[in-house]
């Protein structure tokens, strides 16, 4: 179900031409890194997120894919 969400936005990106899409979690959770690693999301340091992007105080984590 997760997969297919995420795929369904991943197509509507592409639409859109987004150039990438960022997203953030905590380090508590594993199996969401899992599946956001096996969908190509690369980590990437606080320093490298635009400055615009809002980041919630419980995010310890982010990701970033590059031309969905």
């Amino acid at each position: 179900m997760a997969g297919k969400l995420l795929d369904t936005l991943l197509a509507h990106a592409r639409s859109r031409r987004v150039s990438a899409i960022y997203l953030g979690t905590t380090d508590k959770f594993l199996a969401a890194h899992r599946f956001y690693e096996k969908r190509n999301f690369k980590e990437v340091q606080k320093a490298e997120l635009p400055a615009s992007l809002p980041v919630m105080v419980v995010d310890s984590k982010s990701y970033v894919l590059r031309g969905p």
